[in-house]
């Protein structure tokens, strides 16, 4: 099963057909949910445990371990940027597990000005969106779906309120062993609520298809997760308009020719975990397309590259994750995760 999977995942770059274009609306939607996630490379849609986090990444993957569990995230990004998100899980018998979240954006105090110049006061902007969704079982698969009210507002008091509704659906595979996961998620079905002004279009949410798998070694106290993202998307190569046009010796322009080998890999997310005891995790993860897109034409730096730990302390979970953005320190983003078992007894279920 596993060679089938990951034939499909890097047949399917191949065949769809789309191109990546400008960005949509609500874009922030995109962003990693919690530290662990950040550590093992900002995508993961198959691991399934008792992090309520990855209800957010495919809502298949909540489940009964899940129960209880209250999470609070908090991300350091670039500048004065920050952003969070909180989530709460509850599983009820003969209907399923149920997920909630507030996922939030600020940006900071920026400085306002007219046309001319002038400035005009300081001012704030911000995105957010409350995510409610719902998982069930069936056999060693499980499926769900969740629903997304989201809003972004940019210079309170003026007319720049922007309203959405969009939906993710998902289904989960995990082996009897526990040992395999797969996850599949079609993320961000919906539509802009707000009416585009005279004369302009509606725009479109950040719609994805992501699919991936993750594994842990029967011997080691390893697992790791292969991720594939943007299928919908074969080409993600982004082309320059601005730049300037190579010729040869005979004066015949240049044909830039973009290696199969990058097309592909720019889907692909890696991400590991190293099991060292029931509390301590160390993770690592690497994402290509975040390196090949954010790094400088000098130096690449550690773009791409993300590393974290998880420790467990009785019914209280703490993460670290650390990803890079650029060749700069200062596009280092740092992110942060505490998970509360609020449940009277400790649960038996395997967790994380």
């Amino acid at each position: 099963m596993l060679k089938y999977i990951l034939s499909l995942l890097m047949c399917l770059p191949l065949v769809l057909q789309a191109q990546i274009g400008g960005r949509a609306l609500f874009d922030f939607l995109r962003l990693t949910p919690s530290a662990r996630i950040a550590s093992m490379g900002g995508i993961n849609v198959s691991t399934m445990d008792d992090d309520v986090n990855f209800g957010y990444q495919n809502p298949a993957l909540v489940n009964d371990s899940m129960n209880n569990r209250l999470a609070l995230s908090y991300a350091n990004y670039i500048s004065d940027v920050g952003y969070g998100y909180t989530a709460f899980s509850k599983t009820y018998d003969k209907i399923g597990s149920f997920h909630a979240g507030l996922h939030y954006v600020t940006y900071g105090t920026m400085q306002g000005a007219d046309e001319r110049g002038n400035l005009t006061g300081e001012f704030g902007a911000s995105n957010l969106a409350l995510v409610v969704g719902l998982s069930r079982r069936f056999q060693q698969f499980r499926y769900g779906a969740s629903l997304k009210f989201i809003y972004s507002t940019l210079a309170s008091g003026y007319s720049s309120q922007f309203v959405g509704i969009a939906g993710d659906f998902g289904g989960a595979y995990e082996s009897k062993s526990k040992l395999f996961m797969a996850g599949i998620t079609v993320k961000n079905v919906g539509l802009s609520l707000t009416t585009p002004p005279v004369g302009g279009e509606r725009e479109g949410l950040p719609f994805e298809l992501q699919m991936g798998i993750t594994n842990k070694l029967k011997y080691m106290p390893l697992r790791f997760s292969i991720t594939t993202s943007n299928l919908e998307h074969p080409n993600l190569i982004f082309e320059d308009p601005n730049a300037e046009q190579e010729f040869d010796l005979s004066g015949n322009p240049i044909k830039k020719k973009d290696p199969l080998l990058d097309k592909i890999a720019r889907h692909f997310i890696f991400g590991g975990e190293f099991l060292l005891g029931k509390g301590l995790r160390l993770r690592g993860g690497y994402n290509h397309i975040r390196r090949q897109e954010l790094r400088s034409d000098r130096r690449a730096g550690m773009s791409g590259f993300s590393l974290g730990f998880g420790l467990r302390v009785s019914k209280f979970a703490f993460d670290y994750g650390y990803s890079s953005f650029g060749a700069s320190s200062e596009f280092n983003t740092h992110q942060f995760s505490l998970i509360l078992n609020l449940n009277k007894k400790e649960s038996t279920a395997e967790n994380r």
